[in-house]
């Protein structure tokens, strides 16, 4: 009896070793394929070196052996071990950089991050690589774990067509109401409101765009001889103007265009003597200089405060003449100064300001 249970240890332990080294050599081969992470970058080769020397330091600390190629280059070959996950960043426009992030067999989507408002390459690269790190580490401690009794699902094809992130839109249309006070000269200031029309490009940290703006104001008195007339300026502007990020919830603002003055007068009463003439509009064409702020208010909205001087190429002078003299009743300068309030709101395409910092 005992030489026969000799028998089995020793037909057991002879069984053992060429199983354990199986096993062993599963998880060298598990091990490996979970060592890999290929990195996919949309952007020139500066940001494909970046994220090429980012990720070797990065993820060294897991251990974890970088593949990064541009999103041109050819995808892993069917016949090589799959990559743990696969990463696609997009660094197209450096201030709004994204990062999505899939299994490497599975393909199923892990992560997806959007940031906005980052001021160089180099911070958004890390900014999605520590992404990608905390997503890998979260793998390896998954595949670490002892596995359920289940069917391995087999490796599904690779995609016909590689998936880009979508970018943040260009273009972006602006509506609004404004306030102006404007002045006249001689201390007159007229108070007025119209509406502002701004279409706008973005550039990363700064805007592009074109203001358009329309503003009636209050009459203005003018008097002579007990007789008393209004004047009531219209201002019509198109003013091209560039903004630029001053920090996540201010823009400063400069513009430089032209437009006209509609000068309305319209006779209120005669003088006591002559005659008063009948209503007429002078129109002085006018360059205009715009210089201020924006601050956002919530959502879409957002406020503009906008100081301006006009250079009247050709001045208007009002005068009551009679049979032997005349009387200047007002004469407008060349130059003059103005502010404009205006509260808008983006109608169409991306906003005027992101949320400064905040994953979208």
């Amino acid at each position: 009896m005992k030489r026969r249970l000799s028998c089995y240890v020793l037909a057991l332990a002879t069984l053992s070793s060429p199983a354990a080294g199986a096993l062993e050599s599963a998880r060298a081969a598990s091990t490996a394929t979970a060592r890999v992470v290929e990195l996919r970058v949309s952007g020139d080769a500066a940001a494909v070196a970046r994220v090429r020397v980012t990720a070797r330091e990065l993820l060294s600390r897991l251990d974890v052996q970088p593949s990064v190629k541009a999103i041109d280059e050819p995808e892993t070959s069917a016949a090589e071990p799959p990559p743990l996950v696969v990463a696609y960043l997009d660094l197209r426009t450096v201030s709004s950089p994204s990062i999505d992030i899939e299994d490497g067999q599975t393909r199923q989507e892990l992560t997806r991050r959007h940031l906005s408002e980052v001021p160089s390459l180099e911070t958004g690269v890390e900014s999605l690589l520590h992404v990608l790190y905390l997503t890998v580490e979260s793998a390896l401690q998954v595949a670490a774990a002892p596995p359920a009794p289940a069917r391995v699902a087999p490796r599904p094809k690779a995609r016909a067509a590689t998936r880009r992130p979508v970018a943040r839109p260009v273009f972006g249309l602006d509506l609004g109401a404004l306030l102006r006070v404007s002045s006249l000269g001689a201390s007159r200031l007229v108070p007025g409101g119209g509406l502002v029309v701004e279409p706008r490009v973005n550039l990363g940290r700064s805007q592009a765009g074109v203001m358009l703006s329309a503003a009636l104001h209050a009459s203005s008195g003018l008097t002579f001889e007990r007789g008393e007339a209004t004047v009531r300026p219209l201002q019509l502007r198109v003013v091209p103007t560039w903004d630029w990020l001053v920090s996540s919830d201010v823009s400063g603002c400069v513009g430089l265009g032209a437009g006209l003055d509609s000068l309305m007068v319209e006779p209120v009463q005669a003088p006591d003597v002559g005659f008063a003439a009948g209503a007429q509009t002078a129109l002085d064409p006018v360059l205009s200089a715009l210089l201020g702020a924006r601050l956002p208010i919530s959502g879409r909205a957002f406020l503009s405060a906008l100081a301006s001087l006009d250079y009247d190429v050709a001045p208007t002078s009002f005068v009551a003449r009679d049979a032997t003299s005349s009387r200047p009743l007002l004469q407008l300068p060349r130059l003059r100064a103005g502010f404009t309030l205006a509260l808008s709101f983006t109608a169409a395409g991306g906003r005027r300001f992101a949320a400064a910092g905040v994953e979208q």
